[in-house]
């Protein structure tokens, strides 16, 4: 079958003659002759635009709905950010439509020392001199090389601020001096990890930007579910701190747990919040020293917080597990 085009159709595929480079660089510019611009007519060059403006209007629609979607259901989540206070929220849609939101968490964090992943990649404090793994040297040297910067904070003690035990003195740019000798044996090697076998674990309060606890004290209705041991520690204590409280996960753990002693005290000091930057800040530390914990068993501990301005039903507990000998 033949198909036959009309005399424009073949006019325009007849070769143009050679002028040479240049002149055929601007014929390609502009041909006069045949009224096209970079080798296409006004027509097609109406058509290719319309093209693309059509295109590039549907990808673009589809990128402000994807936007609008993903910050909508963000701006609705419950915690799915923090925002250092000081900083303006902005956006494009309006004050209606906020791109972050002014978070107030009531779950800071704490974490634990010595977290050492074994070789099977778990952070059980497991401590046996039988084991290459497990002796006690490696927690030694984890602890002494965590508390390098505390050691030499006490070489520039004279840029911290004097902060009075217990006592927040609200000033935005302090620095108070966390002193490691309040940790009493937990702040010096061996950290309890030789016979007697005493092994002390440090719990370290997470930095949060701006936040100051309201703390509970002797005269405070203490919630229901607190610890009666921690409770009563509170009501004959003078003492304005986020209070810690470390126990085993179930009966089983409370049980071959043993007596668990904290250095300074089973808290963190009121004087050391609220972080905001300020340069040379260390944060706070807890001891815990296991006296007695039962040998050749696998312990859960939890520790958890207890401030007023910090929610119980939120996931804020830590947890860690530590044996003695061959598990």
């Amino acid at each position: 079958m033949v198909i036959l085009h009309d005399d424009e159709y073949y006019r325009n595929r007849v070769p143009e003659p050679d002028l040479g480079a240049l002149r055929n660089f601007r014929r390609f510019v502009w041909n006069p002759d045949r009224r096209q611009l970079l080798g296409r007519s006004g027509k097609e060059w109406a058509l290719l635009g319309l093209f693309y403006f059509c295109f590039f209007t549907v990808l673009g629609s589809l990128f402000v709905l994807q936007m609008w979607i993903s910050i909508d259901y963000a701006s609705k989540l419950e915690r799915p950010f923090f925002l250092y206070s000081g900083l303006t929220p902005r956006s494009y849609f309006g004050s209606n439509f906020p791109l972050f939101r002014q978070l107030n968490f009531d779950s800071p964090g704490i974490a634990f020392k010595p977290n050492i992943l074994l070789a099977k990649k778990s952070p059980i404090i497991w401590v046996d001199n039988s084991s290459a793994n497990a002796r006690p040297k490696r927690y030694v040297e984890a602890l002494s090389d965590f508390l390098q910067e505390y050691n030499k904070s006490k070489e520039k003690y004279n840029t911290f601020t004097e902060c009075n035990d217990g006592i927040s003195i609200g000033s935005s740019t302090r620095t108070c001096f966390f002193d490691i000798e309040t940790l009493g044996v937990c702040g010096q090697p061996p950290y309890g990890y030789t016979d007697p076998l005493q092994p002390c674990v440090l719990i370290k309060f997470n930095k949060r930007f701006n936040w100051v606890p309201i703390p509970y004290n002797k005269s405070s209705h203490l919630p229901e579910n607190m610890p009666h041991a921690l409770q009563k520690i509170i009501q004959f204590s003078n003492k304005f701190q986020i209070w810690l409280w470390c126990d085993g996960v179930n009966n089983v753990d409370k049980e071959h747990i043993g007596e668990i002693e904290y250095f300074p005290s089973p808290g963190f000091s009121v004087q050391y919040f609220p972080f905001v930057g300020q340069p040379d800040y260390l944060a706070p530390l807890v001891a815990l020293r296991f006296k007695n914990i039962s040998s050749f068993r696998l312990i859960t501990v939890e520790c958890s917080l207890w401030a007023l301005n910090i929610n119980k039903n939120a996931q804020n507990a830590l947890d860690f597990q530590i044996i003695l000998g061959e598990p």
